[in-house]
């Protein structure tokens, strides 16, 4: 059985990130294979960050959704054109996926 966690995070990038970070983070991530679905993504120009909510589906538990949570934060950064921007918080939390989200599959 599968289940449903919800990872939020936030970066922060040392130089400044593009007009469209934000477009460009829900995009990478909607494409992403391993992500089953985008709630949100918000960018803060002045304070160099970008934070971004999606969903994944594992099976074993808690620790494998943060390591599989982080690794695909930080790939969805890269092909958004912010590789050099670092993580600075990680969110994982069980809970059920809407059924509404960019780039989702059928909710399990």
């Amino acid at each position: 059985m599968t289940t449903d966690y919800r990872i939020e995070f936030s970066a922060s990038a040392g130089g400044s990130i593009p007009t469209d970070a934000a477009a460009r983070l829900r995009s990478a991530l909607a494409a992403m294979p391993g992500a089953a679905g985008v709630s949100d993504a918000e960018q803060d120009r002045r304070r160099r960050r970008v934070r971004a909510t999606f969903w994944i589906q594992v099976r074993l538990g808690m620790a494998d959704a943060a390591r599989d949570g982080s690794r695909l934060a930080k790939e969805a950064l890269k092909v958004a054109g912010m590789g050099e921007a670092q993580l600075t918080e990680l969110s994982v939390r069980m809970e059920p996926r809407p059924a509404d989200l960019d780039g989702a599959g059928p909710a399990a």
